[in-house]
């Protein structure tokens, strides 16, 4: 294995010297795998932030994203490094807000360091970084460090305050004298050297070190700053650096946060960057494994969101908020989706008429169609940490939740099922359906985990058929994927030779065409010993992938849970509305997605897709969206039904609460039965690793009961008892479509249909007005949405 870390800290000229840097890397690993097949090249950097891909057209390089501690690691981990303290840590951290802050390995090894004695934590990682210079500076004074005398770097009184630990709050350190203010300059001024839209560690020359000191003794200020260990000074080279990129970055932020308030939109003009999708070059991809290109960064923002929480501490008369809502709203104009990130932090308070103006304008950004794809997802996973409004946190008989948003659906007779489609879509009939209503968005990440806070794995009632109870003590929890993975393994290997013929077609990546060949050529215990690692025995007390950033984000559809873990969310809703929350059926589903058009007129055809008859790109999370993951729910508003129901085709596939059978439908036919053990309940929807095919309305997808691929929840309910439909989506592996792979056939259009560049709009003639009056007129509903809300 060769390892190749930090590609992002490489020296550097210009961004062109970058990009020339990143193309060599790009030579060498194509050169490895030539020279030296088998052998694995990992490349690791704090963020994919370089503007060259690694990938050629020869040699696709996939991207892996590195899962965070969990809780048990963090546990474990602070038990270990602590024996005295790490107990009382993990007391005062299970369950918080910072608990998150601290998962990173670098911040818990920081967070032991600077232990108290209680245990007690920092309010979050800018007061953590504070309390290591505070901790530094006690130590040199007490070893009588020349330059830590009275007088020298800071004046007597400051000294007496370092001395007797007096802070006014958890981000005050001796400020009067040269010392912190020359390290905050220097830190600003070395990353006004970077290239524009980079967030490196910086190098640089010792005189211009000397220069960005701003003192007339800038050698003693190094010196002190080296004795600290918060800069390092490389004699050999003649250059100046701070230690690591996050202490510079701290330093700059104090700088920062020190921002007078007539000068903080000047200031925020560091992180300004562009959202419209006329402002952004299309992606480029160089290989169909790559997914999109991260979002333009400007390299300042982990710096303004260290600033954000000791700006607010900073406040004049101590009116703190006023601060705080001054800084976040200098932010907001350039950078919206930033600034709601720094108010979203556990140490930042803003007034509630700054956050209900953020938040307000993070739902605008989130859904609207003139907004990049990156920019409509980067303010809604804002919105989702800051709070979104749309779903009202209630409290019940078994703690908090989360409501969602309902969309009725009118009783009638629907037609569902195609007399055109593959075999199992056929043929198109009429059901008759009461008056229901359904989730507008997927259940997420967010609302889940209130459901696990409650403690619905470990309470048996709302596990409500004896399979669900076995399931739940962690008895043949492995089974079900397990099984799904031998049929998928035997699909490649009976169609072996189609895999590349797919891959030209681009119904898979090149990189999922090698692995479902490579599986295919496993022997039986080869493939069964894979299996094992994949899917181990036991009890699970939270979804797959719960802590995998891919999918984790609180503003995500919540993945990796089986069918009787969003049976068992159901019942646990349920109880704490007060009103019967259920998974919707297939027919329900369908007719939901097709749109509440009563089939009254023989004549009048349904939808192909939630919006309309064509495919588009730009409407959904697809495979040929190169998103490449979940997507936030309800930032594609052009690919919702007319009822505005979000994310019924692409993202993740739903459960249904139907066992699969031939159409007709007939619900009572036992398909509807919970209890039967044994069958398949049907999956809808599509998702983002497979093809526009599956996102039309009626596809209908096998897998096992209890899969233990990721899978999301979306609620509803039903009138006129209030039953909810929650219906959860898979995010299925084994992404060859079964009906392409058994021979059914697709109309040609599907197949034969070019999509537009992913996540920039390609407008047919005359299009381009009705979306700009589309997008005003959506804005203008929103606002008024949440006028409502208010009243």
């Amino acid at each position: 294995m060769l390892l190749l870390d930090a590609l992002n800290e490489m020296p550097h000229s210009s961004g062109e010297d970058y990009r020339e840097r990143v193309s060599l890397w790009r030579g060498l690993v194509a050169d490895v795998v030539r020279r030296a097949p088998g052998t694995r090249v990992v490349i690791s950097c704090r963020s994919l932030d370089y503007s060259e891909p690694l990938s050629t057209a020869e040699l696709s390089v996939p991207h892996v994203r590195i899962e965070r501690l969990s809780d048990e690691q963090v546990e474990s981990f602070l038990l270990v490094c602590s024996p005295d303290h790490g107990d009382a840590m993990w007391r005062n951290v299970k369950g918080t807000p910072q608990l998150d802050l601290f998962r990173p390995p670098f911040y818990l090894k920081m967070l032991v360091a600077e232990a108290e004695p209680d245990g007690a934590l920092p309010p979050g990682r800018a007061a953590l970084f504070t309390r290591f210079l505070r901790q530094a500076l006690d130590r040199e004074v007490r070893a009588q460090h020349p330059l830590f005398e009275p007088g020298v770097l800071f004046d007597a009184r400051e000294h007496a305050r370092l001395v007797n630990a007096t802070w006014r709050d958890a981000y005050d350190v001796p400020a009067r004298g040269p010392l912190v203010p020359a390290l905050s300059s220097l830190a600003v001024g070395m990353q006004e050297q970077r290239t524009a839209g980079e967030g490196a560690q910086v190098r640089v020359p010792l005189d211009l070190a000397r220069v960005l000191l701003g003192s007339s003794a800038p050698d003693r200020l190094l010196e002190a700053g080296v004795a600290l260990q918060v800069l390092d000074d490389d004699r050999a080279r003649d250059e100046v650096l701070f230690v690591h990129q996050l202490l510079q970055e701290y330093f700059a932020a104090r700088a920062i946060a020190a921002t007078a308030p007539s000068s903080l939109a000047d200031r925020a003009q560091l992180v300004a960057t562009p959202w419209r999708v006329q402002q952004l070059p299309p992606p480029r991809f160089e290989s169909d494994n790559d997914p999109l290109p991260p979002a333009p960064q400007t390299g300042w923002e982990d710096t303004f969101m260290l600033a954000s929480p000791m700006a607010a501490a900073d406040g004049a008369s101590g009116h703190a908020s006023a601060t705080a809502d001054s800084f976040v709203h200098a932010v907001m104009t350039v950078n919206l989706p930033l600034a709601g990130r720094c108010a979203a932090q556990p140490d930042v308070r803003i007034s509630e008429v700054c956050r209900s103006t953020l938040t307000r304008d993070l739902l605008v950004r989130s859904r609207d169609p003139e907004a990049d794809l990156l920019a409509r997802i980067a303010a809604a996973r804002a919105l989702a940490e800051l709070g979104d409004p749309r779903f009202a946190r209630q409290h019940g008989p078994h703690g908090d939740y989360l409501q969602p948003p309902l969309v009725a659906v009118s009783p009638g007779v629907y037609r569902i099922g195609r007399d055109d489609g593959p075999e199992d879509e056929r043929p198109a009939h009429d059901v008759s359906l009461g008056a229901f209503a359904i989730a507008r968005f997927p259940v997420t990440n967010a609302e889940w985990s209130l459901f696990m806070q409650a403690g619905g794995y470990e309470d048996d009632r709302w596990w409500q058929t004896e399979a669900a109870r076995r399931w739940r003590r962690g008895e043949s929890t492995a089974d079900g994927p397990k099984s799904q993975q031998r049929e998928n393994r035997k699909l490649y290997q009976e169609h072996f030779d189609r895999i590349p013929e797919f891959q030209r077609q681009g119904r898979i990546t090149s990189a999922q065409a090698e692995g479902f060949q490579v599986i295919a050529r496993m022997n039986d215990a080869a493939f069964e010993e894979l299996l094992e690692k994949w899917y181990p025995a036991g009890r699970r007390t939270q979804p797959a992938q719960w802590n995998d950033p891919a999918f984790n984000h609180p503003s995500q559809p919540v993945v990796g849970v089986c069918w009787h873990e969003a049976r068992a969310y159901c019942a646990w809703l349920s109880a704490q509305t007060g009103q019967a929350w259920r998974l919707p059926t297939e027919a329900e589903w369908e007719s939901a997605a097709r749109g509440s058009q009563v089939s009254l007129n023989p004549f009048r055809r349904s939808r192909v897709y939630p919006w309309g008859n064509m495919f588009e790109a730009t409407h959904c999370n697809t495979f040929e969206s190169h998103v490449r993951g979940t997507t936030p729910v309800g930032i594609f508003p052009d690919g919702e039904t007319p009822d505005g129901i979000a994310d019924m085709a692409g993202n993740v596939w739903e459960w249904t609460s139907s066992a699969y059978q031939r159409y007709r439908y007939d619900a009572k036919d036992g398909r509807e039965n919970a209890d039967l053990e044994g069958v398949r309940r049907v999956l809808r929807g599509g998702s983002w690793s497979y093809i526009r095919d599956s996102a039309r309305d009626v596809p209908r997808q096998l897998r096992p009961r209890r899969p233990g691929q990721p899978h999301r929840v979306s609620c509803g309910v039903c009138l006129p008892h209030p039953l909810n439909g929650c219906s959860l989506i898979a995010l299925i592996t084994g992404l060859l479509i079964h009906c392409a792979l058994t021979g059914a056939q697709r109309p040609s259009a599907f197949l034969e249909d070019r999509c537009a560049r992913p996540g920039h709009h390609r407008r047919s003639h005359g299009d381009a007005s009705r979306d700009a009056r589309s997008s005003r007129q959506f804005q203008d509903g929103e606002r008024a949405w949440i006028t409502r809300r208010k009243e």
